[in-house]
């Protein structure tokens, strides 16, 4: 699914992920799957925002553990550098886990409370080998000012600093690694309002200083779209619709799209939008129903939906969509 001719930071080609389900007395019988993702094909370019939005259940933490490599794909390739990552070992799989790194949606459970601050951010360094102990003091100093921090704080443990400033030390520790790729899991989801559009506007700053790409998941469609250069919509374990972030908003296509946007806060108190409520929940990846996953809660739904399985299929020029209609 190439967004434009650039230079690609990662991909996924039709990648799956199935979680056996199992019964018996020693769990040894499997009687079906779990299809968290179902096929997905996703491109990330250098220097660029990507959006995934979606219910909870369609897949989208799933899919960032595919990247970072806590969980394998049952089926499909994730591609680096023009490279399947699943053949990578030694200085390769060091490099990889160097570049592509992460921001956690809980700042409270994602760093370490045993280590001080400056240890957090130059722990990656230290374990690669690459930084000697008396220069994290310096290091960590030089990360925690990117980051709009005061490096008097490199001292403390996490627990004696503020949500959002635990947030920012996550933001430093990931840049230190001189990443290419950061996958931003709600980032913002976790900390008071207050603090919020802060954090966006640091992670903006940084993402245009260091030429970065971000995959920003999020349930929070106005702040994805504040963020992002394109969104991708995910429903049960596929993409159904990905455009850029204007035009989605401007012109969602697919019935599901519509109606995250219409749930969505309007740009403004007097603008009037029509109010889409979608039948019932998202339905179990592990039954999930024939044809069109979407058909049992789609306002649109014509027979056809219920046999076909609509591929995701270009209908404008960098707009595809997963519908039969």
């Amino acid at each position: 699914m190439p967004s434009e001719e650039k230079i690609p930071a990662i991909q996924l080609q039709r990648v799956k992920k199935y979680f056996p389900v199992t019964k018996g007395v020693i769990r040894d019988r499997i009687v079906g799957y779990v299809k968290a993702l179902d096929g997905v094909d996703l491109e990330l370019n250098a220097n660029e925002v990507v959006g995934l939005v979606g219910e909870s259940g369609s897949g989208k933490s799933t899919l960032a553990k595919i990247i970072l490599l806590l969980e394998q794909p049952t089926e499909g390739q994730l591609i680096f550098e023009g490279k399947d990552v699943s053949a990578f070992s030694g200085n390769d799989l060091k490099r990889y886990r160097q570049k592509i790194q992460a921001v956690f949606q809980d700042p409270y459970s994602s760093l370490s409370p045993r280590l001080k601050v400056k240890e957090i951010i130059a722990e990656p360094a230290l374990v690669t080998g690459k930084l000697h102990r008396k220069e994290v003091d310096d290091m960590a100093s030089e990360y925690l000012r990117m980051a709009g921090l005061n490096a008097g704080i490199r001292n403390v443990y996490p627990h004696e600093l503020s949500g959002g400033q635990r947030q920012r030390v996550a933001i430093g520790r990931a840049i230190s690694t001189q990443a290419e790729v950061i996958i931003l899991d709600e980032p913002t989801s976790a900390l008071d309002v207050s603090v919020r559009l802060q954090i966006v506007e640091l992670l903006m700053k940084l993402q245009q200083k260091l030429g970065l790409s971000y995959l920003l998941i999020g349930h929070d469609l106005a702040m994805v779209a504040y963020m992002s250069t394109y969104i991708a919509v995910m429903y049960l374990g596929k993409i159904v619709e990905f455009t850029r972030t204007q035009e989605l908003v401007q012109n969602p296509r697919h019935p599901y799209t519509r109606a995250l946007i219409s749930a969505s806060l309007p740009a403004h108190p007097n603008e009037k939008k029509e109010r889409i409520t979608l039948a019932g929940e998202i339905a179990n990846p592990f039954d999930i129903p024939g044809g069109c996953r979407f058909h049992p809660r789609c306002p649109d739904a014509k027979e056809e939906c219920y046999h076909i399985d609509p591929l995701l299929k270009p209908i404008l020029e960098n707009h595809w969509v997963a519908c039969n209609f």
